[in-house]
Formats: structure tokens, C-alpha cells, sequence
């Protein structure tokens, strides 16, 4: 198992549900470093995406419906693991196979991602 472990995770919304998850890594046994390389992902994840969206609305004081979203929450909790394990295990795919420290950048969309903006 590599010994490049996660240490700082950074969400930062870009729209009202889509936001960019991002991991910094380093190794247990190393400073990290300022020039680290970058991981690009982009991946549609509908529930979590919503799941987010409503938790910025809580944050910046909108009108939500607590009790409408606990239980959308819970109608759509499987689905909603599921992404989190998805994204999860791209994570761990990442810092597998890294040999330096890096950080995983993801874009997490409702929909799906034009062809033209993934590189």
C-alpha cells in the first residue's frame, strides 16, 4: 500500500449544486512541497450533487425545508452512498498509484459534462 496519505479535502461550490471536491496528499514521511502535481477528474453524481447544493443553501441562510430534505435524504440514500463510494474509490485509485504528492481535483455535476470541457 502506498504511504501517500490524504490530508486536506476542499469543497468549493461553482453553481448552485456543482461544486470541485479536491484531496491534497502527502507521504507520512515528507514535508509537503508547494509544486505538487494535479489530478483532473469530472464525474456526475446527480444525489450528491443536490445533497450539496442544499447543504450551501443551509450555509448561506436561503429558505430550505429542513424536513423536505431530511427526507430526500432518505429516499435517495442509497444512491447517495453509492456516489460517495464511487468518488471514494477514485480517490484511493489516485493516491495508489501516486508516487509524490499531489492533489485530486474532481468536478462534481448534476449532469452530465460537455465533451469539450473535460481535457
Amino acid at each position: 500500500m502506498s504511504d501517500i496519505k490524504p490530508y486536506k479535502i476542499v469543497i468549493e461550490w461553482c453553481g448552485e449544486e456543482d461544486f470541485y471536491f479536491s484531496c491534497d496528499s502527502t507521504r507520512s514521511d515528507i514535508e509537503k512541497t508547494g509544486n505538487s502535481p494535479i489530478t483532473n477528474e469530472a464525474k456526475t453524481f446527480p444525489f450528491m450533487a443536490q445533497a450539496m447544493g442544499n447543504v450551501l443553501r443551509k450555509l448561506r441562510k436561503e429558505h430550505i425545508s429542513f424536513p423536505f430534505f431530511l427526507v430526500a435524504l432518505a429516499i435517495n440514500h442509497r444512491n447517495l452512498l453509492h456516489e460517495i463510494d464511487q468518488l471514494l474509490h477514485l480517490l484511493h485509485h489516485h493516491l495508489e498509484k501516486e508516487q509524490v504528492p499531489g492533489t485530486f481535483f474532481c468536478h462534481i455535476s448534476s449532469s452530465k459534462p460537455k465533451l469539450s470541457s473535460i481535457s
